[in-house]
């Protein structure tokens, strides 16, 4: 039996209205009553999590948790707790920079309440409004932070991205986790920090195994996730080789794809709750 149901958020979870349908709020529902683990994965941070899924309950559910960041945090979410974190420093940031910057790329660099920004960037990035707004602007080749930094991000043309991250070489491939999460966004994590690594941290704490965990998604950084998982479902509206690593397709985002899995694959096809 599947006790751990993991998801994605935007072309997951989420419909094209960037709202959790009721058909997917009631398929929770009936995993709380079940007493299943839910654990929402997402590039964004612990507290946009918590606000965009508010109608969910996560936030106060006792079996629930939030991988942010796309796994350089993981946190049980009632009693708040705080499981696993991967940060990476202003060096990081520094050796980025300077591979980037001839490229012409502008990066963000997402720290725990400050975000810098690369001089002249043009373009930002979705966000809180407010760090946004406070945000610093530097030479981040000269990035002299002392803050504990999440991610560094990437925004730009996506085949300007795809050439780029074709260019990037080994030496930074293997000290870091790079992904695109959009097409338009390229992002570089503590090499621990992706959704899987989060993931399996969640549900070793727990005494269970892969083979009791669901995951959903539909972008590269879900990937790692799926492939943890003993059960890893692509989106209908999945990129191809998010397809390719996943052992199970279900309907698109805009079809409540994740309650029609959680229906077959946990509450085995009831259907008496119209879900």
């Amino acid at each position: 039996m599947y006790k751990v149901v993991a998801m994605d958020l935007d072309g997951t979870l989420f419909n094209q209205h960037r709202k959790i349908s009721v058909r997917n709020l009631k398929a929770l529902e009936e995993c709380k009553k079940q007493g299943i683990y839910l654990v929402i994965a997402s590039g964004r941070t612990y507290r946009d999590i918590c606000d965009l899924t508010a109608q969910s309950g996560i936030e106060q559910y006792d079996r629930g948790y939030i991988i942010g960041y796309n796994g350089v945090l993981a946190a049980k979410t009632n009693p708040f707790t705080v499981t696993y974190k991967k940060m990476i420093h202003a060096e990081d940031v520094r050796r980025i920079a300077e591979f980037a910057e001839p490229f012409g790329l502008k990066l963000h660099v997402f720290c725990e309440n400050k975000v810098y920004l690369s001089e002249n960037i043009e373009y930002l990035i979705e966000s809180d409004s407010s760090l946004m707004l406070e945000a610093t602007r530097v030479k981040m080749s000269s990035y002299q932070g002392d803050d504990e930094v999440y991610k560094v991000l990437i925004l730009d043309d996506e085949v300007k991205l795809d050439g780029f991250q074709k260019m990037i070489p080994q030496s930074l491939n293997e000290q870091y986790t790079i992904f695109k999460s959009a097409s338009h966004l390229l992002e570089f994590v503590h090499k621990l920090g992706s959704k899987g690594d989060a993931l399996k941290e969640v549900v070793e704490s727990l005494g269970l195994s892969r083979d009791e965990v669901i995951a959903f998604g539909d972008e590269e950084n879900d990937i790692s996730m799926l492939q943890y998982a003993g059960l890893g479902i692509a989106m209908e509206n999945a990129k191809l080789t998010v397809k390719n690593a996943a052992s199970a397709m279900t309907l698109s985002n805009k079809l409540d794809g994740v309650a029609d899995a959680i229906n077959k694959y946990i509450l085995m096809g009831d259907d008496k709750n119209g879900i």
